[in-house]
């Protein structure tokens, strides 16, 4: 499967490539969603239980207008 994230600021981006991908299967794209890490304040947590930071994207857009992420499986 492709999923292609189309950063917030680029709508008309996301009409493009939504149109250009409606027939193909197995491929989704989407806006992201996220406009900041929703954990803010850390003082009152107990200590941390995970081993990693989950929603951390392992892709940055870097000045791009959207990032592509191929899932396996």
């Amino acid at each position: 499967m492709k999923l292609i994230i189309v950063n917030r600021d680029k709508p008309d981006v996301y009409a493009k490539l939504k149109r250009q991908f409606e027939d193909q299967i197995g491929v989704h794209v989407v806006i992201e969603r996220r406009a900041r890490q929703r954990r803010r304040n850390r003082q009152n947590l107990g200590p941390e239980r995970r081993s990693r930071e989950r929603r951390k994207f392992a892709k940055q857009f870097n000045g791009k207008d959207y990032i592509v992420i191929y899932i396996s499986g």
